[in-house]
């Protein structure tokens, strides 16, 4: 065996290992669609139980966050990370459910036909009720907005009102209570829009308070009305449903500052003794005190302040309590980024170094199979192109001779038919002057013609026209429109047969649909010849079939 022959059957198994190591490196990294599919069933079933305030843990969720993180589409793994940051936010944890709503964030692809908006919603919206129970209103303000735009774009209307809707909540902590009206009335009317007439009195509902406080009466009193008879909150006695007695005390506030102290006197002490827990039992106590100060009954009164008052220190410890586990929560939350920052980038520069060495080792196989394959392949290359390149020079020189032995014969064989062409249309055009008649006539008389006739039956079965039609045609035109056949053939134009059948064609009002037919050429051809008839013919070089319908029908 040749050397060269010998290293060249070394280096191709070289090359055939490693493209079969590649391959199964490929097979073992990859997953099979039936075990996809099973953790996608997996995953739904627990955002089924999400869905229903069923519970589940994080380990519930962890092994699908890691597979889909590995496996999944954008879609899945936002899902993933969105019920990691549920379970964790229903332990209590709402820092590291932030965290793992963000991470959802930054799965989603809304480049996307199919991304998920709607998921999308409902992670913003979670985000939102984490800054809302954390006070930080101008952050809950940014994701309720960015909530309800996702809502929109995935057509789920009810969530992006809702979303919508909570924006008023953070303008009341604001302290900005028109703004938070204005958003209540406005959604409110967007519910009865979109066929939510419940949703839209229960949110009216959230702000008769306000519009009390302001002594909007009148406003207050119509949305008490609607919140009572369209909420579905309500029972035959006009009992709110348990948990809800709170509207007592603004309904009863409402009456002390209209001076109807009787039923101002009634929702108090309905909502004292409904109602037991801490907002309830003080707003009552505070609501009575103010009714027996006007009533002039001190002891009464100091009776209610004094019970309003013990509330209130109940009230004051809870909300001390909770603000101190919410600071400590936002503290070991930036802990936990802090670590996780630091954690990510330690595994970042790993895998980088990782990823850095098997580049290099790829590099250098593909460097040396190239370089090999390169060497054997470079000289058969030069063989075979000095071979081609003989041949086409030959070739080359062979056409050259013959064109230019066929170049002045064609030439002056086109200036003498355009000679006799010139000769025959002066004449013929001399000779129908003062016969020829208005363009109406003229063109009924060629519709009218067999000629034209046999056009149409062509069109009807599809079928191409024969050179002696196509001749036919031309003598048709020549008798009936001798400028437009004189105008198309000057020399300058430079069209040739098919341009001008085409042109014939259209000038009989023939469509480009059907002359491609007729012609046995392709439609984009038609719009081709088209526009270089524009361009050279009429000096237009935008335009289409219309453009150049109109521009024929000017030669008549």
């Amino acid at each position: 065996m040749h050397p060269h022959g010998k290293k060249w059957n070394e280096m191709k198994k070289a090359v055939y290992l490693y493209v079969t190591l590649c391959l199964l490196a490929i097979l073992v990294g990859c997953t099979t669609e039936g075990e996809r599919a099973a953790m996608r069933a997996g995953l739904d079933s627990i955002n089924v139980r999400n869905r229903t305030d069923r519970p589940f843990t994080v380990r519930d969720v962890e092994p699908y966050v890691r597979f889909f993180d590995d496996h999944g589409t954008p879609n899945d793994r936002l899902l993933a990370h969105y019920l990691l940051g549920r379970a964790y936010y229903e332990h209590g944890e709402a820092p590291m459910a932030l965290q793992c709503y963000h991470d959802a964030i930054y799965c989603a692809d809304t480049t996307a036909a199919d991304c998920d908006y709607k998921q999308l919603c409902r992670v913003y919206a979670q985000m939102a009720q984490v800054f809302y129970e954390q006070g930080m209103y101008r952050e809950q303000l940014v994701f309720q907005h960015l909530s309800s735009e996702y809502g929109w774009k995935g057509k789920d209307t009810l969530a992006a009102l809702m979303s919508y809707e909570q924006e008023s909540f953070a303008y009341k902590e604001l302290g900005l209570t028109d703004s938070a009206i204005f958003v209540i009335e406005d959604v409110a009317s967007k519910y009865e829009q979109y066929g939510y007439p419940s949703d839209a009195a229960i949110s009216l509902g959230t702000i008769i308070r306000t519009l009390v406080n302001k002594g909007e009466y009148q406003k207050a009193k119509n949305y008490m009305e609607l919140y009572e008879s369209n909420s579905g909150r309500f029972d035959s006695q006009g009992n709110i449903i348990h948990g809800r007695e709170v509207y007592y005390s603004i309904k009863g506030t409402y009456y002390l500052k209209t001076n109807k102290l009787d039923s101002a006197e009634y929702y108090f002490r309905k909502e004292l003794h409904d109602g037991r827990d801490f907002n309830n039992q003080n707003g009552a106590a505070i609501g009575l005190a103010k009714l027996y100060e006007l009533h002039h009954a001190l002891d009464s009164a100091s009776k209610y302040f004094q019970y309003a008052y013990e509330m209130n220190d109940s009230m004051f410890a809870h909300t001390t309590t909770q603000t101190i586990e919410r600071m400590q929560a936002m503290y070991d939350y930036s802990r936990h980024q802090e670590i996780a920052r630091q954690e990510k980038e330690k595994a970042s520069e790993e895998r980088n170094k990782r990823l850095l060495t098997a580049a290099l080792l790829v590099l250098m196989v593909l460097l040396t199979t190239g370089v090999l394959t390169a060497l054997y392949f470079k000289r058969r290359k030069e063989q075979r192109l000095y071979a081609t390149n003989l041949d086409s020079l030959e070739k080359a020189q062979s056409e050259v001779l013959q064109l230019r032995e066929y170049a002045n014969a064609f030439e002056e064989l086109i200036d003498e038919k355009e000679k006799v062409i010139k000769h025959l249309t002066a004449k013929l055009t001399e000779k129908n002057r003062n016969a020829r008649q208005n363009h109406t006539i003229t063109m009924e008389q060629i519709h009218q013609s067999a000629v034209y006739q046999d056009i149409k039956v062509r069109e009807k079965t599809c079928k191409a026209l024969t050179k002696e039609q196509l001749r036919k045609i031309r003598l048709l035109v020549i008798e009936k429109l001798p400028d437009f056949n004189g105008k198309l053939l000057e020399k300058q134009y430079r069209l040739n047969d098919t341009d001008f059948n085409v042109c014939l064609l259209l000038r009989l009002g023939i469509k480009s649909k059907e002359i491609s037919v007729l012609l046995k050429i392709s439609q984009p051809r038609v719009s081709q010849i088209c526009t270089k008839v524009l361009a050279t013919v009429f000096n237009k070089p935008n335009g289409g079939v219309n453009d150049l319908i109109e521009l024929l029908c000017n030669y008549y």
